[in-house]
């Protein structure tokens, strides 16, 4: 993340760098003049000095005194200390007649040399050049001189440019830093969702110009917001009362679908005992089970209708309403031709067979069926499934008796037998399974919404050997404890993830009269 910075710090360090970058050119420029003025004075001085002492020296020259000569530029060498070094020479001689030097000599300075004639006035007006005077001075003083003249100069220099950059930094500050500063923050006020914040739009300059457009976007932010906010409870009330409508009819729809479901009083008729794992994915199922009396036993059917939610629900309706029709027409002696009677008459329902098999008003529907035609005086139980299998528990092994691979309905195809079979025909489209019943016997009949759920680690599908792995442990036991088992071995597998599916599941185990009971043992299952 990028650290803010400060803009008043931005400009306040703009304005020092170039306030002194400035300071800095001026004392430069200051230096070099100053410099140059002490330097001029210094070589004014020096060549003053020397003509005034080779005036002075010129007796001693001539009459070659020595020691008057030394006693007069030693006097001069203490008057001015800027001088280093004083040398007087006689006429075409190289050995001076007399020098004297100071003890700063190597001080690194500068030097200024100043040679002067030492010149003879006779009396007669007779000019003779006697002897050459020679002065050293150093700059030392000029550089100490600039350095002193200097610094009053950059303390007042210093204190104007600072007092500018604090004039200008408050007057920036002012007029445009806490502007910007307090637009910054309506900004961030309107991004928290407060559209009433408006900027003082006094000024006529950019500044207030910036303003009003500011002001003028908030004002037309916040009546946009109002406006589809109102738009949205609105929305949003018609959405909720259109759901509760509907949550009304669906939850009516299933008192509805409940009453076509068997009650508890006729599946313990003829059974001795029973569960229903019935766990439709919405509120309405595309699953239902049927369990009722016929003349010489009774019936137990589990059927899966195409979809799930309403449009299941509808065809739960549809089918159920078909499957008592045929049974009442039929009876339940043949369950295989109960199924084929029921494919014809879900196929001419839903028009999906004849010229409306290729036309837009045919679709593509059915269900899967399970019918179990139960005759406990006889010991027999014959089965008849279409994709639905029939499980048994019978001393803790498991056997499944798998129904025929087709469903009831949707569209025919070319190898499908005709669908005008009459009833009792020798060619059935589905399989009749008789099965001889005994003491204790479980039987589970289900759709695949238990055995298709995912879930576990790997979102793998519950599975048909984890069903038989249960019904194997807990299936010689009483069903409700098997209920329960499978319940919470489904709940514990499933976890989080969403129910795919309807879910069904019946099991029960047939009331068997005493002369079923002993005419049952040892006899096994036959084929019809």
């Amino acid at each position: 993340m990028r650290r803010r910075s400060s803009l008043l710090a931005r400009v306040a360090g703009a304005i020092l760098l170039t306030t002194a970058s400035i300071g800095a050119a001026a004392m430069l420029l200051s230096e070099q003049i100053v410099e140059g003025q002490r330097h001029q004075d210094l070589l004014h001085r020096a060549e003053l000095v020397a003509a005034t002492q080779a005036d002075a020296l010129s007796g001693p020259v001539w009459e070659l005194d020595t020691r008057s000569a030394e006693r007069m530029i030693e006097a001069l060498t203490v008057r001015d200390p800027a001088i280093r070094s004083i040398a007087v020479f006689e006429t075409d001689r190289d050995d001076p007649l007399a020098q004297t030097s100071s003890g700063e000599v190597g001080d690194g300075a500068g030097r200024i040399t100043v040679e002067r004639p030492i010149v003879l006035h006779g009396r007669e007006g007779r000019v003779q050049t006697v002897g050459q005077l020679r002065i050293v001075y150093s700059t030392a003083e000029v550089r100490q001189a600039t350095l002193n003249a200097l610094v009053p100069v950059a303390g007042l220099l210093l204190l104007s440019l600072l007092g500018a950059m604090a004039a200008l930094g408050l007057t920036l500050n002012r007029m445009v830093l806490r502007p910007l500063r307090r637009l910054t923050q309506l900004a961030s006020a309107m991004a928290r969702g407060d559209y009433g914040a408006r900027m003082d739009a006094g000024r006529n300059d950019e500044i207030g110009v910036l303003a009003d457009g500011f002001n003028r976007m908030a004002a037309t932010v916040q009546d946009h917001t109002s406006t589809l906010e109102s738009r949205v409870r609105e929305r949003t009330e018609a959405l909720a009362a259109t759901n509760r409508a509907i949550m009304d009819s669906i939850n009516y729809a299933q008192l509805i679908q409940s009453a076509i479901l068997p009650s508890a009083d006729a599946l313990s008729a003829g059974l001795t005992e029973h569960f229903v794992l019935w766990r439709p994915r919405d509120v309405v199922s595309g699953d239902f089970y049927v369990c009722r009396e016929v003349a010489d036993g009774f019936v137990v059917a589990v059927a899966d209708c195409t979809g799930h939610g309403v449009p299941g629900a509808f065809m739960t309706m549809t089918a159920s309403a078909m499957l008592n029709n045929a049974l009442d027409q039929m009876g339940a002696d043949d369950p295989a031709a109960v199924l084929a009677a029921v494919d014809r008459k879900v196929r001419a329902a839903l028009h999906q067979e004849g010229k409306a098999r290729s036309g837009t008003d045919c679709f593509d529907n059915g269900l899967d069926l399970g019918l179990c035609h139960i005759r406990p005086a006889e010991g027999r139980l014959v089965f008849a499934g279409a994709r639905v299998p029939l499980l048994m528990v019978t001393g803790g092994e498991v056997t499944e008796l798998r129904g025929d691979r087709r469903s009831l309905g949707y569209r025919p195809t070319e190898v499908e037998p005709a669908p005008d079979v009459a009833p009792g025909a020798a060619e059935l489209p589905f399989t009749n399974h008789d099965i001889a019943l005994c003491p204790g016997q479980t039987f589970l009949i289900g759709t695949d919404g238990l055995v298709d759920q995912n879930g576990g680690e790997r979102g793998r599908s519950f599975g048909r050997i984890r069903l038989r792995q249960l019904l194997s442990r807990g299936g010689d036991g009483p069903l409700d404890r098997l209920k329960s088992d499978l319940e919470s071995s489904l709940d514990r597998f499933q976890g989080s993830r969403e129910q795919r599916d309807d879910i069904t599941l019946f099991g029960f185990r047939v009331r068997l009269t005493d002369a079923a009971a002993v005419s049952s043992a040892g006899s096994g299952r036959r084929a019809a």
